[in-house]
């Protein structure tokens, strides 16, 4: 699964999702809370079946925690919910693939700190179950 087929399935489960994959620009303010997608690789692909098990990390942007204390908060809650929606993927088409599962790697986002601005700033990691679906199947 490409990276950008990951962000168009978050996008439209209605998450606000940085277009592009891999890497994190600088937005402004009024862009956040937002998610960034990386390709993190994945593990062998079964010999047998046509499975494979891509993995991406994903990392959350808050807002600025110095002018609202609660956004540390808000920004975990945020990474909760993408957490805890991603448990209930189950054998669903995203982009040329069947995916059958998606799960986080953690029970809990991954606290990162602020970033250089002073947002709230955490990571996710996520495996998938997918089989690739192969034109003219």
């Amino acid at each position: 699964m490409r990276s950008k087929e990951f962000i168009e399935f978050l996008t439209a489960e209605g998450f606000n999702v940085f277009p592009d994959p891999n890497f994190i620009p600088q937005l402004n303010e009024s862009q956040l809370p937002a998610l960034f997608v990386f390709g993190s690789g994945g593990f062998e692909a079964d010999r047998e079946l046509p499975m494979e098990f891509p993995t991406f990390q994903v990392i959350a942007k808050g807002k600025n925690y110095k002018t609202d204390f609660t956004q540390m908060d808000k920004t975990e809650q945020l990474c909760k919910q993408l957490i805890q929606q991603m448990h209930e993927v189950d054998h669903q088409f995203i982009g040329s693939n069947l995916v059958y599962s998606i799960r986080s790697m953690q029970s809990n986002p991954i606290p990162i700190g602020l970033d250089e601005q002073d947002r709230p700033t955490f990571s996710m990691n996520f495996r998938l179950k997918i089989q690739p679906i192969k034109e003219g199947s």
